[in-house]
């Protein structure tokens, strides 16, 4: 029982030093993206993205790429055009 314990404790460990890597990568890719978008402006959005809204930023691009209307109006085509060149240098 106590080899058992020691093997999860062992597990739990290398699972938290996983997340806590994933954790670091997911910070930098994110901190990649809000330079690469700091000078564009979504549709109902206020203000460029930044940490403060950066999952409300994603979320309306999500939205936004995910939405075959979106491609039917000419500004919204050219704005999207702009993210991928914008996101284009950006290494996953």
């Amino acid at each position: 029982m106590e080899k058992n314990l020691k093997s999860m404790e062992e597990e739990n460990k290398q699972i938290e030093e996983k997340n806590d890597a994933l954790y670091m990568e997911l910070s930098g890719l994110s901190q990649a993206l809000i330079r690469s978008l700091s000078n564009i402006r979504l549709p109902h959005m206020q203000e460029p993205m930044s940490d403060q809204n950066f999952d409300n930023y994603v979320d309306t691009l999500t939205h936004m790429f995910s939405n075959k209307d979106c491609y039917q109006n000419p500004e919204n085509r050219a704005l999207l055009e702009s993210i991928n060149q914008a996101v284009k240098g950006i290494e996953v």
